[in-house]
């Protein structure tokens, strides 16, 4: 099992290797970190007849946001990179989305019939934990008087992460398969997954040659 659990809430924008740094940590290195892993994966699914799972863990603030930034002429990374674009109110929805996106992409290049790992998503819920260190006041605010505890979030990642390849590329809240945000599942959001999909891919192979094709 791989879980990919790492994130950050920004209230200020802030640059970190070549994007925002909700960018850098919530999608690139996210998707960089499971492009170097999935090798692994796989020989481990060969070499022990079992099917890994690769979890990545997103939100349901996903809902919140219509991802405008989908059809900016200069691309969605340049144009998300640039301060007097940035609403870093919606900053970590809007990150959370683009991780759906590339999780169904995945999986519609790779079919679970044809692939020996199962790559889906979780919504663990607000919990109580460091994540909004950094984030706004009216987060802790919510944080403080709704989050569950970090152990009742952390069953919903086991429970993804054992889940089986009827889960692979879905969206899994509360210990089931929900479908994503409408934003996801219109013909838009197909467009905008494929168009985010080539710009993360050419992200990737900056950073790591050839990592695209680790898929």
């Amino acid at each position: 099992m791989l879980i990919e659990n790492a994130g950050v809430v920004k209230s200020g924008w802030e640059w970190a290797e070549d994007n925002e740094l909700t960018l850098t940590v919530n999608v690139v290195s996210t998707f960089l970190l499971a492009f170097l892993l999935l090798p692994k994966l796989r020989e481990i699914a060969i070499k022990f007849n079992t099917r890994p799972n690769l979890t990545i863990v997103t939100s349901e603030t996903h809902f919140l946001v219509d991802f405008n930034e989908k059809t900016a002429p200069e691309g969605i990374f340049n144009h998300m990179n640039k301060k007097s674009n940035v609403n870093m109110g919606q900053r970590y929805a809007t990150s959370k989305l683009m991780e759906v996106y590339i999780v169904r992409e995945m999986a519609a290049r790779r079919p679970a019939d044809t692939y020996p790992v199962t790559v889906n998503m979780v919504n663990p819920g607000l919990c109580k934990s460091e994540l909004a260190r950094e984030g706004s006041m009216r987060i802790k605010i919510l944080k403080f008087l709704l989050a569950r505890s970090t152990e009742a979030g952390s069953r919903t990642l086991v429970h993804a992460a054992g889940a089986g390849p009827e889960t692979h590329g879905e969206y899994l809240d509360m210990y089931k398969m929900t479908p994503p945000a409408t934003v996801v599942r219109s013909p838009e959001g197909q467009k905008a997954q494929k168009r985010l999909w080539d710009e993360l891919m050419d992200q990737l192979d900056k950073i790591e040659p050839g990592i695209s094709g680790n898929l």
